[in-house]
């Protein structure tokens, strides 16, 4: 049986064109055949792919196996927005209109133009019945004739920057640089608001329409599930369990990023990231990170394709989500696997010559608030020296009185010690040390999130090559490449010290 499993699994990897890699653990695998490593959007349908870079759409009819590009755009202020793989064909958003195509191969032709560039810079395309709605940096534009004409909106969504459009029955939703709005029968209500650099919103102010200020960032995205409404923002997830009338913050337990870009429900709900996928664990509530063997963490987008896999679009390439559940039993334990790296430094030695190298170790910003307390102490010390000429040459006034006599030199000084007792308690040099202490902290997380997925990759990467090595040489020169590619990236931020872990003490 164990036997037949494994030839099953073989047979999985085979049809997405894959590595041969046995994991009894989710792990992310690449996707060969796109040319571009930076895939912007993501569409899949009826077994049909669609991958998106930020100039060429390509397609796949077997699961990832081959690709071939079938439209691409030219321009440096021209870009791919977003894909949408519909029953009326394929429709591609770009900053010069829309294109589409029937059959997402051929006969490509643009179905809309705006007036100027903000009109012509189209974010996002949904469809509601007969209706198509388009999103641009300056309106909301619809359809009724199947792509014939387009009315701009007349109310306040004809003026908006619109990234978003979503339906939820009859209800219509906007996603834009002011926040969400729902279309009423008055128009336009905004019932979601986004926070601005300049101003300060408090949450439990009332905005002049009415609606409840929540102060956040950009909302990236509308998702909407089982009429709940979800909203992925550059400040975490928001729900409504009322079609829009009022918001709650959904739980973000787990989850290492509060940017998320897309979200995704297919069994479970998933959320792309700028540190990688999430899946929610209803059970727990808590978020769960998968990014075995993707290096990426930048996640622009996230679908489902055959049997519910887990399709991501990263800036690094196209990466398919797979999971071995027959617990495939191994000659080799896993952690006599890993025993063979133990001549190599471990990831704590690592993260902290990373520390020491760009010298922000928390032990400095003790030291400094040691050293303002200690200077307290100390006087404040000032010395004067005065000397008294006026009488050291002189007329005698005496027998001799145009003679120049020389008198004696008179020269006075004085030491003055001073303490100010009060800087024992504070001092102005706290404040400039707490500034520095939050700037270091920073520094210092991001300094251990580069060095921790770098070295986890490179590990994964060599484990893939001891199990499963390549069997052509182009793919193992590749491979070795990006393992030394990896060690270099921690030595420049260890300062050389996982090369050469005793020369670097």
């Amino acid at each position: 049986m164990r036997r037949f499993s494994f030839l099953v699994k073989l047979i999985l990897l085979a049809s997405f064109g894959l590595p041969e890699i046995i994991s009894a653990e989710t792990i992310w695998v690449n996707i060969a055949g796109i040319k571009e490593s930076d895939i912007k959007e993501l569409s899949i349908k009826d077994g049909q792919i669609y991958a998106a870079s930020e100039k060429k759409l390509y397609k796949s009819e077997d699961n990832g196996k081959t690709w071939q590009i079938v439209f691409s755009i030219k321009g440096d202020d021209n870009a791919i927005n977003f894909i949408e793989n519909s029953d009326k064909g394929i429709f591609v958003c770009t900053n010069r209109g829309v294109y589409t195509s029937a059959d997402g191969l051929s006969n490509w032709k643009r179905i809309f133009k705006g007036v100027g560039a903000e009109e012509n810079s189209v974010r996002h395309i949904a469809f509601l019945k007969d209706e198509i709605y388009l999103g641009t940096k300056n309106g909301l534009f619809i359809s009724k004739d199947n792509t014939s004409s387009w009315q701009k909106d007349p109310g306040e969504a004809g003026g908006l920057d619109i990234r978003w459009i979503a339906f939820l029955k009859e209800d219509k939703f906007l996603a834009a640089e002011t926040g969400v709005y729902k279309k009423t029968v008055n128009g336009w209500k905004r019932v979601f608001v986004i926070d601005s650099e300049e101003i300060d919103y408090d949450p439990s102010e009332i905005d002049a329409d009415g609606t409840t200020v929540v102060s956040i960032k950009p909302v990236n995205s509308i998702f909407i599930v089982e009429e709940i409404i979800y909203l992925a923002s550059d400040s975490g997830i928001f729900i409504s369990r009322d079609r829009g009338e009022s918001w709650e913050r959904f739980i973000d337990t787990g989850l290492l990023s509060q940017k998320v870009k897309r979200l995704l429900f297919k069994n479970s709900l998933y959320a792309a990231t700028d540190k990688g996928v999430f899946m929610f664990l209803a059970d727990e509530n808590i978020w769960k990170a998968f990014y075995q063997g993707m290096p990426s963490n930048k996640v622009n987008t996230i679908a489902a394709g055959f049997d519910n896999i887990i399709w991501a679009a990263t800036d690094k390439g196209l990466y398919v989500l797979l999971q071995d559940t027959n617990n495939i039993e191994m000659d080799t334990k896993a952690k006599d696997i890993l025993h063979i790296f133990d001549n190599e430094p471990g990831i704590k030695d690592v993260q902290d010559a990373a520390i020491k190298y760009a010298e922000v170790h928390p032990d400095k910003i003790k030291r400094w608030r040691e050293a303002v307390t200690k200077k307290a102490l100390l006087p404040k010390i000032s010395i004067g020296l005065d000397r008294y000429i006026t009488d050291y040459w002189h007329w005698d006034s005496g027998t001799n009185p145009d003679t120049l006599q020389k008198g004696k030199d008179a020269v006075a000084w004085d030491v003055t010690m001073s303490w100010d007792m009060s800087e024992l308690i504070w001092s102005d040099s706290q404040t400039s040390i707490d500034t520095r202490s939050r700037l270091m902290v920073q520094l210092r997380d991001d300094i251990l999130d580069e060095v921790t997925r770098t070295y986890f990759e490179r590990r994964r990467l060599q484990i893939e090559m001891y199990l499963a090595p390549p069997l052509d040489i182009k793919s193992r020169v590749e491979k070795e490449l990006r393992i030394e590619e990896l060690t270099a990236d921690l030595d420049g931020l260890t300062g050389g010290y996982f090369s050469n872990p005793s020369e670097s003490k």
